[in-house]
C-alpha cells in the first residue's frame, strides 16, 4: 500500500486543525459559535455594512425634486437626466455629490442654469433649476430634392437648440420664424448652440420681440443684404401682411450710431400698421421704462 509523503500532510495544516477540533472534548466545542460570531462580525464590517451603506444612501429617483418645469417642456427631467447618467450608481455621502448632480442636470438640454443642488433629511435632494424658453423657429429647408417639405427647429434666445420633437407641428405657427437661405440642421444635437451666427443674430432680437408678436403681427426674421459684406449680420423683420422692417444690427451689436434695440423697439410699437421703415432711423432720445 502506498504511503502518504509527510510534505502532504503539511500542506493541510488547516484540515489537520479541523480534524483536532472536532475529535476535541466537549468542553471545546464552545468555540465553534465564537468563531461563527467572529466570521460574522468581521464579515459585516468588511462586506455587509458597505453594501447597505450603499443601499440606504444612494440617490433615489423618487426622492429628487425640481423647480417646477414650464408647461412647454414635455420631458420628465428628472427620470431623463437620472436614466441617462447613471445617477442610482452615486452615493449622497460622496463629497462630490451636489457638483456630480448638478452637472447631470446642467446637460439637459431644456435646463439653463443649475441654481442650487440642496441634500435634505431623509435622502432628499432639492435642485432649484433655470430653464430655457423657445423664442423662435428656424426654418431649414431639406437638403434632399424628393423631399418638398420644409422643417422647423426651436432655439431659445441665446441660439441654442431644444429638443425638436416637444412641439407638434400646429405649435410652431405661435413663435417667430427665422429664415435665412443656406440654414442646414445637420449635425445639431439639442442642448448646443445651433453653431450659425446669422442664427444667433436672429435668436436675440426674437427673444427681445417675444412677447410682442401678436402686437406687432411678425411673421419672420430674416438676413438683410450679402452677409460676407457685414461683419455683424443685419436684421429684417417682416409682418403677417409681408411689409418689411429693415432692423439692423442684433441687440448688443449695434454698430456706432446706431440706434439701441430700446429705441428701435420704441419706434416699431409706435408705428402706423403696414408701414415699411428703417428702424435704424429711430429717435435716439426714445427711452422705453421696460428693460429687456
Amino acid at each position: 500500500m502506498a504511503m502518504r509523503s509527510a510534505n502532504a500532510d503539511q500542506r493541510r495544516p488547516i484540515r489537520q486543525l479541523l480534524g483536532k477540533l472536532v475529535k476535541a472534548p466537549a468542553a471545546l466545542s464552545v468555540l465553534w459559535p465564537v468563531l461563527l460570531i467572529l466570521g460574522g462580525y468581521v464579515g459585516w464590517h468588511r462586506w455587509g455594512s458597505e453594501h447597505v451603506v450603499k443601499e440606504l444612501y444612494r440617490v433615489d429617483v423618487a426622492k429628487i425634486q425640481i423647480t417646477e418645469p414650464p408647461s412647454y417642456v414635455r420631458a420628465n427631467v428628472v427620470k431623463t437626466v437620472y436614466r441617462d447618467t447613471a445617477m442610482e450608481g452615486l452615493s449622497l455621502l460622496d463629497t462630490q455629490a451636489s457638483a456630480k448632480i448638478a452637472s447631470a442636470f446642467s446637460m439637459h438640454p431644456w435646463v439653463r442654469k443649475v441654481i442650487s443642488v440642496r441634500k435634505l433629511p431623509g435622502g432628499v435632494v432639492d435642485i432649484r433649476l433655470e430653464y430655457r424658453q423657445p423664442v423662435a423657429m428656424v426654418l431649414v429647408e431639406t437638403e434632399d430634392p424628393t423631399d418638398q417639405q420644409n422643417y422647423v427647429f426651436p432655439i431659445d434666445g441665446d441660439g441654442v437648440l431644444l429638443p425638436p420633437t416637444e412641439f407638434a407641428r400646429a405649435e410652431t405657427a405661435d413663435f417667430i420664424h427665422i429664415e435665412i437661405p443656406g440654414v442646414s440642421s445637420q449635425d445639431r444635437f439639442a442642448g448646443t448652440p445651433f453653431g450659425d451666427p446669422r442664427v444667433e443674430a436672429a435668436a436675440s432680437l426674437a427673444e427681445v420681440l417675444l412677447f410682442y408678436r401678436e402686437q406687432t403681427q411678425l411673421a419672420s426674421i430674416g438676413v438683410h443684404g450679402d452677409p460676407r459684406q457685414n461683419k455683424v449680420p443685419q436684421l429684417e423683420l417682416t409682418k403677417f401682411d409681408r411689409t418689411r422692417l429693415f432692423w439692423g444690427s442684433p441687440p448688443g451689436q449695434e454698430l456706432p450710431g446706431e440706434p439701441t434695440a430700446e429705441m428701435k423697439l420704441r419706434t416699431l410699437l409706435g408705428a402706423q400698421p403696414s408701414n415699411s421703415m428703417d428702424l435704424r432711423m429711430a429717435d435716439p432720445s426714445s427711452s422705453m421704462n421696460s428693460k429687456f
